[in-house]
C-alpha cells in the first residue's frame, strides 16, 4: 500500500503545471501556444520573462524535491527506491493529467527530485558529483550555446559518475533508466536544436 500511495503522490505532485500557471497568471496566455510550445520553465524564460521563468523553474524543481522528500519522511525508503519515485514524478510532469497528458520534458523536475535523493545517498558529497556533471555540461554549452544539446551530452555522465562515487548498483541502474527516458523525450528538441547550433556555433568554433 505504501508503494501505491507514494506513486500517486509523486505522480500528481509532478503533474502540477507550474509553467502553464505562470503563463496564465502573468500574461493570461497558454504557454503551449507560444515559443517552443513546451509547457516547461525554459519556454517561459524565452516567451515571457526571466523573472517568470525563474518562478516556473523553482516550481518545477520544487514539486519534484518536495514529492520525494514527503515520501522519504513518510516511509524512509532507501535512495534507489526514492529514485524510482523521482522518475514517477518526472512522468507526472511529462504526462500531466492537468494538461491533457501532454507536459514538458521534465528536466527541472528531475533536477529537483534527484537533489533530494542524492543528498540522502551521498550527503554533501553530492556537490562534488554536481561539479563533475557541470564540466561536460559547461564545455558543451560553450561550444554549442545550446542548453538542449549540453543537457543531452551531460545526462549519460550522471550514472557513470554516480557509480564511480557510490558503487551503489541499484541506484545507478535506476539513473540509467532515468537517462534513457530523458534522452527519448528530449530527442525531438535535440533534433530541432542541433542543426541550428552546429551551423551557427559549432562549425565556427572548430574553424577558429
Amino acid at each position: 500500500m505504501k508503494y501505491i500511495v507514494s506513486a500517486i503522490l509523486a505522480f500528481f505532485m509532478g503533474a502540477i503545471p507550474f509553467a502553464y500557471v505562470v503563463g496564465k497568471v502573468t500574461k493570461g496566455i497558454d504557454i503551449r501556444e507560444y515559443g517552443s510550445k513546451n509547457p516547461g520553465a525554459g519556454n517561459v524564460f524565452h516567451t515571457i520573462s526571466v523573472k517568470a521563468g525563474i518562478v516556473a523553474l523553482l516550481g518545477d524543481m520544487g514539486k519534484g524535491f518536495f514529492a520525494v522528500m514527503i515520501i522519504y519522511f513518510l516511509y524512509h525508503f532507501p535512495a534507489w527506491i526514492l529514485a524510482c519515485f523521482a522518475i514517477v514524478s518526472v512522468f507526472g510532469h511529462i504526462y500531466s493529467p492537468f494538461l491533457q497528458f501532454k507536459g514538458g520534458r521534465g528536466v527541472a523536475t528531475t533536477l529537483g527530485s534527484f537533489l533530494f535523493v542524492l543528498f540522502i545517498e551521498m550527503h554533501f558529497w553530492m556537490f562534488l558529483l554536481l561539479f563533475y556533471l557541470a564540466i561536460p555540461w559547461g564545455l558543451t554549452l560553450i561550444v554549442t550555446h545550446s542548453q538542449v544539446v549540453s543537457l543531452a551530452v551531460m545526462f549519460p555522465f550522471f550514472p557513470l559518475f554516480l557509480w564511480l562515487m557510490t558503487r551503489d548498483l541499484k541506484f545507478t541502474l535506476v539513473t540509467i533508466v532515468l537517462v534513457v527516458i530523458l534522452e527519448i523525450f528530449g530527442y525531438k528538441s535535440l533534433k530541432r536544436e542541433w542543426p541550428r547550433a552546429y551551423k551557427k556555433y559549432v562549425k565556427r568554433f572548430f574553424e577558429k
